[in-house]
C-alpha cells in the first residue's frame, strides 16, 4: 500500500524523471565514449582489413554483410555511443552504476602479453627473415596427393573441397587433372567443381546481357543502366579467360567481348568523371550552396573515380595479355593519376612492365609506396625481398 501510494505520488513528475533520465544516459554514453576512444582501434590499417573482408563477402548474405557493415572499426565510436545509451537508459539507476563500473574495468584492464609456446609457427620472425622450408615428404603439394594412389579417397576429395573454396587460375589447373583419374567420384567431383564455377559465370553474364538487350528495346535507353552492365561483362569475360574456365579456341572471342564492354563502359564513366570534376569546381566556389550537396557530389565523384580506375587497371591487364607493354603501362599510370590508395592494386602490375624494362630503382620505389598491400599474403615476400634491395 505504501509502495503504491509512493508510486502514485510520482506520477506528476513522470515525464520530467523521463527527460532527467534521458540526459543522464546521453552525459554518460558521451563521456564513455571519449574516454575509452583510445581502447578501440580506428586506424587506416583496419579500415582497409575491413575493406578486404568486405569484399571476400560480396556472395555471401545481405544480413552478414550488413551485420559486418554495422561493425566495422570506423564505427567503434558510433557503436560505444549507442551501447553505453541503449545500456544506461534501459537500467533507470541501476544503469548508471553499472555503466561507470563497466568504462572503468574498460579502462584499467590489463591483458597478458607473454605468449605460451604452442609449437607452432613465431609470427615474429617474418618480420625479420624467411623461415627456411622444406617439404620432406611431398605433404604439401596439392597435385601431388590427388595424384599419388596411395594418399585415401576421403584425403583427396577433402584436397578438392580445398581448392574449390579458392577458383584461380593455379587450382583450377590442379582440379582439371583430376577429370582423367580412374577414380569416379575423384573424377566426377573435380567435374562438379569446374562444372560450378563456369555455371556461376554463366549466369551472371546472361543476366547483364539480358539488362543490355532490355535497354535496346527501349526508346530511350538509360546510358547508366548500359554503362554498368557493360563494366559487370567486361570483368566477368574477363575472368573466364583469366581463371582459364573458358575453352582456349573461345578465348579470342572473349578477348574481343571484353575490349567491347569496356568500351562503352569508358566511354560513360570517363566522361562522367571529367563533368564531375568541372561541377565540382564550380560548386566549390558558389558559397551559398548548401554543405550536403557538395558532400553528395564528392562522395558520388569518388565512387566513379574508383569505377575509373579499376577500368583502366582491366585494360592494362588486356594490353599485357597481348603483350603491348607500352599500351599497358599508359593505363595503369591512368589508374593512378585517378586515385591513391585505391588505385594501389594496380601498382604489382606497373612494376611488372617496369621489371621487365629493367628500371629496377623504379620498382623500389613504387614497392614502398604500397605498404597496404603488405595485406596480400602472395605479394607481402615479394615486398619485403623489395625492402632489402640496396
Amino acid at each position: 500500500m505504501l509502495m503504491h501510494n509512493f508510486l502514485y505520488s510520482l506520477e506528476p513528475y513522470i515525464f520530467k524523471l523521463l527527460l532527467i533520465h534521458f540526459i543522464l544516459s546521453v552525459i554518460i554514453a558521451f563521456f564513455s565514449t571519449f574516454y575509452l576512444k583510445s581502447r578501440f582501434i580506428n586506424n587506416e590499417k583496419t579500415h582497409l582489413k575491413d575493406k578486404k573482408i568486405l569484399e571476400e563477402l560480396a556472395e555471401g548474405s545481405f544480413i552478414y554483410k550488413l551485420l559486418f557493415k554495422i561493425s566495422q572499426h570506423k564505427h567503434n565510436t558510433r557503436n560505444l555511443f549507442l551501447f553505453f545509451f541503449t545500456f544506461t537508459f534501459s537500467l533507470p539507476f541501476i544503469g548508471y552504476f553499472s555503466s561507470l563500473w563497466v568504462i572503468w574495468y574498460l579502462k584499467h584492464v590489463k591483458y597478458q602479453k607473454t605468449l605460451y609456446n604452442t609449437n607452432i609457427l613465431n609470427i615474429d620472425e617474418f618480420g625479420i627473415s624467411f623461415l627456411k622450408v622444406e617439404r620432406v615428404f611431398g605433404e604439401g603439394s596439392m597435385k601431388d596427393v590427388l595424384k599419388n594412389q596411395y594418399v585415401p579417397k576421403s584425403k583427396k576429395l577433402k584436397a578438392l573441397s580445398t581448392l574449390a573454396n579458392n577458383i584461380s587460375p593455379a587450382n583450377l589447373r590442379i582440379i582439371k587433372q583430376t577429370l582423367s583419374s580412374s577414380d569416379d567420384e575423384i573424377r566426377l567431383y573435380g567435374y562438379a567443381i569446374i562444372n560450378k564455377a563456369e555455371l556461376r559465370l554463366n549466369s551472371k553474364i546472361n543476366k547483364y546481357l539480358s539488362v543490355i538487350e532490355e535497354e535496346k528495346k527501349k526508346k530511350r535507353p538509360n546510358k547508366e543502366t548500359v554503362a554498368f552492365a557493360s563494366k559487370e561483362l567486361a570483368f566477368l569475360y574477363w575472368e573466364m579467360i583469366y581463371t582459364e574456365l573458358s575453352h582456349e579456341s573461345l578465348k579470342e572471342s572473349f578477348i574481343n567481348k571484353v575490349e567491347q564492354y569496356l568500351k562503352t563502359a569508358s566511354n560513360f564513366y570517363l566522361t562522367r568523371c571529367a563533368l564531375m570534376k568541372k561541377e565540382l569546381l564550380s560548386i566549390k566556389k558558389d558559397k551559398d550552396l548548401p554543405f550536403n550537396q557538395k558532400e553528395h557530389l564528392l562522395k558520388e565523384l569518388e565512387d566513379v573515380k574508383d569505377i575509373c580506375i579499376k577500368l583502366y587497371t582491366l585494360n592494362g591487364r588486356l594490353f599485357m595479355s597481348k603483350k603491348d607493354y607500352k599500351s599497358a603501362e599508359i593505363e595503369f599510370l591512368k589508374a593512378l593519376e585517378l586515385g591513391d590508395e585505391k588505385a594501389i592494386n594496380t601498382i604489382p602490375y606497373l612494376c611488372e612492365i617496369l621489371f621487365m624494362k629493367k628500371d629496377y630503382a623504379k620498382v623500389k620505389e613504387l614497392m614502398q609506396e604500397a605498404k597496404n598491400l603488405e595485406l596480400n599474403a602472395t605479394l607481402y615476400p615479394i615486398l619485403k625481398q623489395w625492402e632489402a634491395v640496396s
